[in-house]
């Protein structure tokens, strides 16, 4: 590979938090005093791509200016998407290439992703790393959010994202020269492809910008990223880093949408048995708000701030397949909904025939009698 001066890794762990009903204040299940070099790179990224959560001024404020918003106070970090939170966690002080983890998690939709950041020698193979990944959450995290272990009901495969920063300028170049390593990076490189296959695997990126090559997969993620764009080694450290974690921010909401619509389906799927035999209206309608609301608030209707922003997570969804676990999710509820339409006509028709018969049998006259003399 050409030079390269940085490698860093982190890895994402989507989890299910629907085991036992909504989760309580988070502020009281989780670390809020901890900060992490993760968590600051975070914040400062998701004000890049997507609008921070405010709320109106008080009377005070108002009468100042009316139209200014101001952060949220009922989350810990307002750098999150609507109904969701961020929190810090804190790097395992045994590990020197820890720089600490980011908890995002919503209350309501009960689903959050795990993040660790860890930042390897240039000297390490970038391969090597990615092979040698654990898919398991690590201990030093797991104690952190401890209080949640009763919540959890399940959690998906690891989601690697690598970022390789170059001392090149000339990010063509780079591509040009280590196109099949970075596809084999990529790929995992165990299916033994051919170069050719390789360098395909990088030959679109996501991103417009000159200094990054954004390439992703349903299984894992690259960054390629090249130095000199600002005017000193330290401003262009904070710029990659900073475009590393939009990068991730982005890989991390398709990590949500997918388990909210994978959780969701599954969801449906189970409560089409309890309308088989007796209509239930209110279940039904439960489940139509809630794929409502999932796709408008987090499909659809998302608070980008910029247009490079929306670009970028549309074709992230493309690769993540967000559009058919949406039509999955769709297609589980019409099933629900059907069926439910058939035994409610059912009910309605054996209802219609007891009445009939009922009243053949002078049933009602019975009962109007009995009223009258009580």
């Amino acid at each position: 590979m050409d030079v390269i001066s940085g490698i860093d890794v982190v890895q994402m762990f989507d989890l299910d938090l629907s085991r036992n009903g909504p989760l309580t204040d988070l502020r009281q299940l989780l670390p809020v005093k901890h900060r992490s070099k993760a968590f600051t790179r975070c914040c400062e990224s998701f004000r890049w791509a997507f609008e921070s959560q405010t709320v109106p001024g008080g009377p005070d404020e108002r009468a100042i200016d009316p139209t200014v918003r101001y952060y949220a106070t009922d989350v810990n970090c307002a750098d999150s998407w609507p109904n969701f939170d961020r929190f810090a966690l804190a790097p395992d002080p045994k590990d020197t290439l820890d720089k600490g983890g980011i908890l995002t998690i919503s209350r309501n939709l009960q689903a959050g992703v795990l993040c660790t950041w860890r930042s390897h020698p240039a000297t390490e193979s970038a391969l090597d790393i990615k092979l040698a990944l654990s898919v398991d959450i690590p201990k030093h995290y797991l104690k952190q959010i401890g209080n949640l272990f009763d919540y959890i009901a399940e959690g998906q495969l690891m989601y690697p994202f690598i970022g390789l920063l170059y001392r090149s300028s000339n990010l063509a170049e780079v591509m040009q020269e280590d196109g099949v390593a970075l596809g084999r990076l990529l790929s995992g490189g165990l299916d033994h492809e051919s170069d050719q296959t390789m360098r395909t695997y990088v030959s679109e990126g996501l991103s417009h910008r000159c200094y990054e090559g954004l390439f992703l997969q349903p299984s894992g993620g690259i960054g390629v990223y090249t130095s000199g764009t600002e005017t000193n080694p330290e401003k262009d450290l904070e710029l990659y880093e900073r475009t590393l974690f939009r990068a991730v921010q982005v890989c991390e909401l398709c990590l949500i949408e997918q388990r909210l619509l994978r959780t969701f389906r599954k969801k449906v799927d189970k409560d089409a048995k309890k309308v088989q035999l007796f209509p239930r209206p209110f279940l039904v309608e439960r489940h139509r708000e809630e794929l409502l609301e999932l796709e408008n608030q987090m499909v659809k209707t998302l608070p980008f701030r910029s247009t490079e922003a929306e670009l970028l997570v549309r074709k992230a969804q493309e690769i993540f397949q967000i559009p058919t676990f949406l039509r999955d999710a769709k297609d589980s509820y019409d099933f629900l909904e059907k069926r439910y339409q058939n035994t409610k006509t059912t009910a309605l028709a054996a209802l219609a025939v007891a009445t009939y018969i009922l009243d053949k049998l002078k049933f009602w006259d019975k009962l109007a009698s009995l009223w009258h003399h009580l």
